[in-house]
């Protein structure tokens, strides 16, 4: 019985190791068909082929892939939703004397804008693209921006001029009046370099381009430089009763326009959660700039009959209060990934600036307090060859060809974990 069962055995390994032949072979020759029936690439094609190839190797060179990787497709096309807008605060602080002694009172325009709408898209290839947006409602007469930026730094810049601007005038905060819309003028500018010290492991372009995807929990400490500019020109059509000097002047001390050119550094703070692997991202960043240098201008207002022979519009120095200051910048995001085609995204910014002189000749001191932001929501998409379909073409090609750069393995560090993932780490 014994012999009989171990024939049996036997037979039944032999039956299922000519099966498992025959499906492998099987599987070789579909395999087979399948690369015998897909087009082969033409030369141009190939050539854009070996580019992208470069172009990824690159920007995962120096990185940590197991933390963060490039999307399966390369081109992308979104539609983009966004809102800007400022929140100023032009203060002017003056002593009177009073029965009770010296008192000081001051009087502050709070402005802000009315409600905009950009409607827009952007298209590119990878971390690198073009973006064009409407301005729906007509609510501020010239804006541009730009950024662009690597693994390691990047680059923002904008500029905005806002008309839309409605006026509370408040004094020491206790009594106030809605002017409405007035003819005030706000130009905000800024340009800021960022520096991530932990890029091998934290994209900052991962929640808010999307050029990446954070595949794992990352923080980074992140170097500023900042060029700063706000200037706020108080246009009023309203006259003082029985007088030529206009109303909003008349309550600043006689200023017509304030400027204030800032340089700044400082150091902040990002950090991307994701729970999936990937698929939806948190992000939050926030920095500390110190203002340590900055050229504040006013200009008054001048009778016709003086005005005429000054040279136009002429400003006068400010001195500031210190000589140095503290502002910042703050940014959040959130990121969906709903399958490698699709995506969705929605972030926010706000950049503060802000100035407080010494006494000017009118005895005033003057301050300003300025957030300038954004809101953005975009849905895009993906396409374009796929990571497999550029390795099978390029190998049909030239099958000695190095493969695609998939990973990169990091060296080991004696620098705690807790460090390399949230804080710094050591280019590789």
């Amino acid at each position: 019985m014994k012999r009989w069962i171990v024939i049996i055995v036997a037979l039944v390994c032999v039956f299922f190791d000519a099966w498992a032949e025959e499906v492998k072979a099987a599987k070789a020759v579909e395999q087979s068909q399948a690369a015998k029936a897909e087009k082969k690439p033409s030369k141009g094609l190939l050539f854009f082929y070996r580019t992208g190839r470069w172009v990824d190797n690159y920007l995962t060179r120096g990185i940590d892939t197991s933390y963060i990787a490039l999307p399966e497709h390369s081109w992308r096309l979104a539609y983009t939703n966004a809102m800007v807008g400022v929140h100023s605060t032009l203060s002017s602080s003056s002593i009177f004397a009073t029965p009770d002694g010296p008192q000081e009172i001051t009087l502050s325009l709070l402005n802000k804008t009315t409600p905009s709408v950009d409607l827009g898209f952007y298209a590119g290839y990878r971390g690198f693209g073009f973006g064009y947006s409407w301005d729906a409602l007509h609510a501020y007469a010239q804006r541009l921006s730009f950024s662009f930026g690597s693994k390691y730094i990047g680059i923002d810049f904008g500029i905005q001029t806002s008309t839309n601007i409605t006026t509370n005038v408040t004094l020491d905060n206790s009594y106030s009046w809605d002017q409405g819309k007035t003819n005030i003028v706000i130009t905000n500018a800024s340009l800021n370099i960022w520096y991530a010290l932990n890029a091998a492991h934290y994209s900052h372009q991962a929640a808010v381009k999307q050029s990446y995807i954070q595949k794992k929990s990352a923080g980074s400490l992140l170097l500023h430089l900042a060029y700063q500019s706000s200037q706020v020109d108080l246009q009023d059509t309203v006259k003082i009763p029985g007088g030529e000097m206009p109303l909003i002047p008349a309550l600043m001390s006689n200023i017509t326009a304030v400027r204030t050119r800032q340089v700044a550094i400082g150091i902040g703070y990002g950090i991307n959660y994701t729970p999936n692997k990937g698929k939806v991202v948190l992000h939050a960043s926030a920095a500390a700039m110190l203002v340590t240098y900055s050229v504040n201008l006013v200009s008054y207002y001048f009778p016709d009959s003086i005005a005429r022979e000054l040279p136009s519009n002429p400003m006068f120095n400010l001195e500031p209060s210190f000589p140095v200051h503290v502002t910042g910048n703050v940014r959040a995001a959130v990121s969906w990934e709903i399958n490698k085609w699709v995506h969705l995204n929605a972030w926010a910014t706000g950049e503060h600036i802000r100035f407080r002189s010494k006494p000017t000749v009118n005895e005033n001191v003057m301050s300003l307090k300025n957030w300038n932001w954004k809101v953005q929501a975009s849905v895009g998409v993906r396409f374009g060859a796929g990571k497999d379909r550029l390795q099978r073409a390029l190998e049909s090609s030239q099958p000695s060809e190095v493969s695609l750069q998939t990973s990169e393995e990091p060296k080991k560090s004696r620098v705690p974990k807790w460090i390399t993932d949230f804080f710094w780490s050591p280019k590789y």
